[in-house]
């Protein structure tokens, strides 16, 4: 089944449902023996997945089990982020490469490409034994699951998680716009991240406009993670630029990721500004009318086979 909701169950079925799939997903991929930046990269966006059903789940979970479950998916994550950096700044250099093809040389940043991917293959081993770690972890965590609280039902369940998520994102935007640094920016890109999920299984309330809020809100998180990478591209080049063969390549590179950060953060600003234009009391009001309708909805179609 997928990241959303059905029209066959309730949202706490649901959500054990879901969060059950990203946990055996996760389980399948942190036993790869191939393709293994692949696997940390699934196995990553499993425990995110299971981080943003934390969130909607908070109120019910109550704050001690709540902190466990996100501490104990966050620490994981940290484990597999250790390992992913070298395979990520080696897809942004290609980006870089690609968005700037026409004013570049061919092998214009051969030097740090080569430095990357001698630092992504000494890792292999290291990613390995990551998943390996990782996949011990995983086995109680299942157990948890089907413990989890389900009093409320409805809308309730998750309505306060999911205005929870919008406001958090909604006063991270403001005060990445204020701030600029990477750490602001890196706190909106989380919740934003978060707010995606949440409106991505909620789609079936009124399937063709969330699915199009979903994109854009997917496509500030795509900018955001970009700028991200960047700036640790360009802390890395920075520190490596002594013992590369040509000091003009760290320095024109660095310019490039200054001017593609500046492009990705405008569209962020823009695409920040439509995504959390209202006021988080309306964002939860709006999504408690979608889903009163999506009920009425289901009711008239369950009469109608009959």
């Amino acid at each position: 089944m997928s990241y959303r909701l059905e029209d066959d169950e309730s949202f706490p079925q649901a959500l054990e449902r879901m969060a059950l799939e990203q946990l055996d997903k996760a389980l399948d991929c942190t036993k790869a023996k191939t393709k293994l930046d692949e696997a940390v990269h699934d196995t990553r966006v499993c425990f995110k997945k299971l981080r943003a059903l934390i969130r909607l789940e908070r109120d019910e979970l109550g704050d001690k089990q709540y902190r466990r479950e996100n501490v104990f998916y966050r620490d994981l994550n940290r484990k597999l982020s250790k390992v992913r950096d070298t395979a990520a700044l080696t897809e942004i250099l290609a980006k870089i490469e690609e968005r700037f093809a026409a004013e570049l040389a061919e092998d214009a940043f051969e030097s740090t490409r080569k430095t990357l991917t001698r630092a992504a293959r000494k890792r292999q081993a290291e990613k390995h034994k990551t998943l390996v770690a990782v996949r011990r972890k995983l086995s109680v965590a299942r157990q948890r699951v089907r413990k989890w609280p389900n009093k409320k039902k409805g809308f309730p369940a998750f309505s306060s998680g999911l205005m929870r998520i919008y406001a958090r994102g909604r006063d991270e935007f403001r005060k990445a716009q204020a701030d600029r640094t990477v750490e602001s920016l890196h706190e909106w890109r989380k919740d934003a991240k978060y707010l995606w999920y949440h409106v991505s299984l909620l789609r079936p309330l009124w399937s063709k406009p969330l699915k199009g809020l979903a994109r854009q809100i997917e496509k500030l998180v795509d900018r955001l993670s970009d700028d991200h990478d960047l700036a640790i591209l360009r802390e890395r080049v920075l520190a490596q630029a002594a013992d590369l063969n040509d000091s003009h390549e760290a320095e024109a590179l660095m310019a490039l990721i200054d001017k593609r950060r500046v492009e990705l953060q405008t569209e962020a600003w823009l695409l920040g500004e439509r995504i959390y234009a209202e006021k988080p009391k309306a964002f939860r009001g709006r999504f408690h009318e979608y889903w009163q309708a999506w009920q009425s909805e289901l009711t008239t179609n369950s009469i109608a086979a009959r």
